[in-house]
């Protein structure tokens, strides 16, 4: 399909979808690849197809996206076709929507997001352009009130780094149930005009490392996200004195390119940055090839495996909406990892999310309890009309159908054709009796997903603080040193099972012994031990009784023994 066609605007303009909607862009050959006379390997049969003739194999290959992008297409025409702009306007709504840009080395990921730098050719990416939209709705919609504010971030080396707040101090991936996954302690800027917005992509483009190898002089090392935070506040229309309040948030993230070290040639460092981003990337696509599986989706999805993975995991398979931009080289040369990018987009493809509006978890309270009073009240009225009038038994088949009351299940009433008022009055209390003992039940529900919910915030707690002890004594073991005060907390505590009579005297003995190096094979040991109790943490209430066991078997290793015997 040509980009900009008029078939390419219905295929992308069309309703929400809870699927990730996918889009190909095919880059023009670059220098290199004209210099050794690279044939083309891609052709476009149709609509949103895209054929790819692989030569050593003399078979080809045929996918389907929403649409596809050949060569020629500009950055103007990915902006109109390719859903962008619906994107920006479900932040603006209070939704949160993620685009990403994916494909192997020199693809052009770079280049669509973020364009050409400033003072050469001048090309705007999405991100500029998506800002100019974005300011341009803004002043549209007068009736609303909005609060831009804006963060970037890049993942080095599976470390998270802010790129508008340097430091050599990597931010720590925290989890809560509002916010799911997030970097804590992210420099966060308001942004008042879409100055400011340009102000914040050229910071961060500043600061993120870039290398350069044989296929590309200016590769990306590290993933990048820069988020747009859209707060809103509009009037209720149900009630003019109130306030609604929405979070919508528009993140950009640019991939780093998967790699084959055989044609880059990385070596020393390079080669180390290269295996951190095809891990995360083969993370990555493993918690998508389980999300397009529906007989995988509802079951665990390994997010925590990766930095990248969890700070992604609402983009895909959460909340919000997504949009992948799967980026191809169409050099015969780079036929198997066009194929590879282009299965990983088919697959993405098959990926459901459930989009809904971000909301303070209080202010959603509010709001329902509001419309709740609304619709009791109308109830009440009509209870009370019902009586007063006396115009003769109500019929249960007309109050289950009439819009202001709810469906309840069948009670046992019996209706009774007669026009006597006070066995009308009977059911009628009988009916808000059988009202009110639902809501308790409903509110006891409640209290208890509240309980299981807090049950749930502190094993993944004790899960996190069980990790961070694993990676340090990994970095230990490595370093060959022992085990220092610091990996057991700040105030050293006895083992369990140590008798009361024996004082803290001999645990403080024990407790400096520990600090002198041990053997590397007792580390292991040990080391082996915390994993296995880390592999069964999450399984069901066992999950606190094991992570008991692993502080046990921490301070009561054949190690940390033998030297007490000492």
């Amino acid at each position: 399909m040509t980009a900009g066609s008029p078939e390419a605007s219905s295929v992308s303009n069309g309703d929400l979808s809870d699927n990730i909607n996918v889009v190909v862009r095919v880059r023009p050959t670059n220098d290199i690849e004209t210099r050794h006379k690279d044939s083309h390997a891609l052709q476009y049969p149709g609509e949103g197809q895209i054929l790819v003739d692989e030569e050593q194999t003399t078979q080809t290959k045929l996918f389907t996206f929403s649409v596809v992008f050949e060569p020629e297409a500009t950055q103007e025409d990915v902006l109109e076709y390719c859903g962008v702009k619906r994107l920006c306007d479900a932040a603006l709504d209070g939704f949160a929507s993620t685009i990403m840009a994916y494909g192997q080395t020199g693809a052009g990921k770079t280049y669509t997001m973020t364009g050409t730098e400033a003072g050469k050719d001048n090309q705007p990416g999405l991100i500029q352009l998506s800002f100019a939209y974005l300011f341009n709705e803004l002043k549209q919609r007068k009736e609303t009130t909005y609060v831009v504010r804006a963060s970037y971030l890049e993942i080095y080396k599976e470390h998270v780094l802010d790129l508008l707040n340097p430091s050599p101090k990597s931010l720590q991936v925290r989890w809560n149930k509002n916010k799911g996954h997030y970097a804590e302690n992210l420099f966060v800027v308001e942004c008042e005009d879409i100055g400011d917005l340009q102000g914040v992509l050229e910071e961060g483009r500043k600061n993120r490392q870039i290398r350069s190898h044989e296929m590309n002089e200016h590769s990306s090392r590290s993933h990048t996200i820069l988020t747009v935070y859209l707060n809103s506040e509009q009037k209720d229309f149900d009630d003019p004195t109130s306030y609604i309040r929405k979070q919508g948030k528009l993140s950009f993230v640019d991939l780093a390119g998967s790699e084959k070290t055989k044609k880059t040639k990385s070596q020393g460092s390079t080669l180390k940055e290269a295996n951190n981003i095809n891990k995360s990337l083969l993370v990555l696509g493993n918690c998508i090839s389980m999300l397009a599986d529906p007989k995988k989706r509802n079951g665990h999805i390994p997010y925590r495996d990766s930095t990248l993975t969890k700070l992604l995991s609402d983009s895909l398979a959460g909340n919000g909406m997504a949009l992948i931009i799967a980026c191809v080289s169409p050099a015969r040369s780079n036929t198997l990892e066009t194929i590879q990018t282009l299965r990983y987009a088919s697959r993405a493809r098959r990926v459901k999310t459930k989009p809904m509006v971000r909301m303070d978890p209080r202010e959603l309270t509010i709001l329902s309890l509001r419309r709740e009073v609304k619709l009791l009240r109308m109830e009440n009225a009509y209870l009370r009309q019902q009586i007063k009038n006396n115009a003769g038994a109500v019929k249960l088949d007309k109050v289950v159908s009439t819009a202001v009351l709810p469906k309840t299940p069948d009670s046992g009433l019996e209706i009774d054709n007669s026009e006597d008022p006070i066995k009308d009055r009977q059911m009628v209390t009988k009916y808000m009796q059988e009202n009110e003992e639902l809501r308790a039940e409903n509110a006891e529900i409640h209290r208890i997903r509240e309980i299981l919910i807090r049950d749930h915030e502190a094993v993944c707690r004790e899960n996190e603080r069980l990790q961070n002890k694993l990676r340090d004594l990994e970095i230990a073991a490595t370093n060959g040193e022992g085990l220092s005060p610091a990996m057991f907390g700040s105030t050293p505590t006895p083992p369990l099972g140590t008798p009361a009579s024996a004082g803290n005297g001999s645990w403080r003995t024990l407790h400096e012994l520990a600090k002198q190096p041990l053997p590397n094979k007792n580390m292991d040991k040990e080391l082996r031990e915390i994993r296995d109790t880390l592999g069964s943490s999450d399984s069901g209430g066992s999950g606190r009784r094991s992570r008991q066991t692993s502080q046990e078997r921490l301070l009561l290793s054949p190690t940390v023994t033998k030297i007490g015997r000492c």
